[in-house]
């Protein structure tokens, strides 16, 4: 009697470290002549030590090009055009995107949208939505709810971002924080996502965010863009349109020049940004004419 209830609970033991490793899970393929079967496998646990409380991005994504996408919201899977990540965003999203796989068929798995991490979010989108451009941006959110964004394209990203906060916003020193979005952007229009979720083993977690106003001040290459709280569908964030300027070089605020100074031994020089390649040369606190 004994040993059979240890073998009972030495079995328990083993049962639940196999459902601890394992997940099952109900993959679709699709074949070329568009049928679809549906079988259940189990896929091993990525992660052998799960945490609740430390955030659990999907450590691998697809890099497969055009995927085909299709909605399962019903018992029937049904092909979906996607044109824009607003169809994609929503945590509640029924889509699948299915990649080729070896002997021609198509391999679906559910849209992880959320899960992955920012780069991976860039990689998927500009890998299967064509005809659109896909970009990260810096903000500096200010204790008034307004928000200052520029265009992360290099290296010196932090340093534009500051300095067009000092433009767009002088002598102000109440920034809470320093946020990142993800924007799409078309041929006259952009829209931004605000990253809401953090991805956690048990599920989706809302972010703690600084409460912010209807619009935000972006700079993308040579535009300054007022982009406008806006929801389409199930998605709601930030959107603007481009219109065509006169400039051919960089935004500069009304009413003057922007420049960069450096000083050393009581003295200033200064180069102006966007404009000419002249230095000017400034006794410190002094300023000619």
């Amino acid at each position: 009697m004994n040993f059979t209830f240890l073998c009972l609970v030495i079995g328990q033991c083993l049962l639940l470290e196999v459902q601890a490793r394992y997940n099952t899970e109900v993959k679709c393929f699709i074949e070329k002549d568009n049928s679809i079967y549906c079988q259940k496998v189990i896929s091993s646990s990525r992660r052998r030590i799960i945490d609740d409380n430390i955030p659990s991005h999907e450590p691998y994504l697809p890099t497969a090009r055009n995927s085909v996408f299709y909605n399962c919201s019903s018992s029937e899977c049904r092909d979906v055009k996607i044109y824009s990540f607003i169809q994609i965003v929503s945590p509640r999203s029924t889509l699948k995107y299915c990649f080729l796989q070896i002997s021609k068929i198509y391999q679906c798995e559910p849209v992880k949208y959320n899960n992955y991490k920012n780069i991976d979010k860039l990689l998927f989108l500009s890998n299967n939505i064509p005809n659109k451009i896909f970009y990260l941006i810096d903000c500096l959110a200010y204790s008034d709810g307004g928000r200052v964004c520029h265009k992360k394209d290099n290296v010196d990203s932090h340093t534009k971002l500051v300095d067009f906060g000092n433009v767009a916003r002088p002598n102000e020193s109440n920034i809470l924080s320093q946020e990142e979005f993800i924007c799409e952007q078309g041929e006259d229009t952009i829209n931004c996502d605000h990253d809401l979720y953090v991805p956690y083993s048990d599920g989706l977690k809302k972010k703690e965010l600084v409460e912010g106003d209807s619009k935000i001040l972006l700079k993308t290459e040579t535009n300054a863009v007022t982009l406008n709280y806006n929801c389409v569908q199930s998605w709601c964030g930030y959107s603007g349109r481009l219109h065509p300027t006169r400039r051919a070089l960089s935004y500069e605020p009304p009413g003057g020049k922007v420049y960069r100074c450096y000083y050393a031994n009581q003295q200033q020089i200064c180069k102006e940004k966007y404009g000419s390649n002249l230095n000017i040369y400034n006794q410190r606190d002094w300023l000619s004419s």
